[in-house]
């Protein structure tokens, strides 16, 4: 169906018009599968959708997808889209806490108000797994299990070059010396300890699967990593530059190929592990270069 008749078709979406729905889409707002969509767009079951409103108000319902894929008393877990950022910034913008916060109001009577309950963030490009309390007492209380590294962290990635052998790269991290937003390897007596272990899923010499697990939760870290051993994320262009943006036969949105695919908690009141499906926009990737889907 075209992509126009399909959202205003959306319950959800009833109420907004299609002179503000030809908005959303001139301005680049609606993306199928992380790349900008035209209101002629053919959408099929499995697209992902992802949406920027006009105007970011915390009190007005949000457009943002917020997929729930876990629920229980304390916790809720969420499948993020890539491009949209976990917490709210200072200025108008979309995000998966607004977005919390319109659903569940509840959520901002605990911690800050910016995160709405989750308890950790994903960088904006970077999608899969978040998790947020949903009252005072288990906000605290997951806090308190990444802070002292009780959790361990699964993610997938899609990398530039071939990986055919398990490596664990531990290069401390620090804060660029010119930038407060850029991470960078440095000297151990410098900066913030970190390891990850990379584990190779598939290749085929120009593009490598991997596997990467972290209990360290270092800003930038599964980035930095990967782009310090020569393997960046495909499309991260902070880290990878011009080497992360290769030819690979689908056109490279601006998010980057890494997912939080699972967490794993040590301690008995939690859930053990919560787990994310494949992620559905890199099927378009993965069909490309004649890959089995991951599940």
């Amino acid at each position: 169906m075209r992509l126009d008749r399909w959202l205003l078709a959306q319950p959800s979406l009833s109420g907004i018009g299609r002179r503000p729905l030809a908005e959303l889409l001139a301005g680049g707002r609606v993306r199928v599968n992380g790349v900008r969509a035209r209101k002629g767009t053919m959408v099929r079951e499995g697209d992902v959708l992802t949406f920027t409103p006009l105007v970011s108000d915390p009190d007005a319902p949000s457009t943002t997808p917020l997929i729930e894929i876990y629920a229980d008393a304390d916790v809720l877990a969420l499948d993020k889209p890539p491009g949209i950022p976990s917490t709210m910034g200072r200025g108008p913008g979309a995000s998966i806490a607004s977005a919390l916060l319109a659903r569940h109001p509840e959520m901002a009577a605990f911690g800050d108000a910016r995160h709405a309950g989750l308890v950790h963030r994903l960088d904006t490009g970077t999608s899969g797994l978040l998790l947020a309390a949903r009252h005072a007492e288990a906000h605290a209380r997951l806090r308190a299990a990444f802070a002292a590294k009780r959790v361990t962290k699964d993610y997938l990635a899609v990398v530039v070059g071939r990986v055919d052998a398990p490596a664990t790269v531990t290069t401390p991290l620090a804060r660029a010396p010119r930038s407060r937003r850029r991470m960078v390897v440095t000297r151990v007596d410098r900066g913030w300890p970190a390891r990850t272990e990379v584990s190779p899923l598939a290749t085929d010499g120009v593009l490598s699967v991997v596997g990467l697990r972290m209990r360290s939760g270092v800003t930038h870290q599964l980035r930095v990593h990967l782009a310090s051993i020569g393997h960046p994320v495909l499309g991260d262009a902070r880290y990878g530059s011009d080497d992360a943006r290769p030819d690979v036969g689908v056109p490279l949105a601006d998010w980057h190929y890494l997912h939080a695919r699972a967490v794993t908690f040590d301690d008995a009141d939690l859930p053990p592990t919560i787990a994310t499906p494949s992620p559905a926009h890199w099927r378009p990737l993965f069909a490309a270069r004649g890959w089995r889907a991951l599940d």
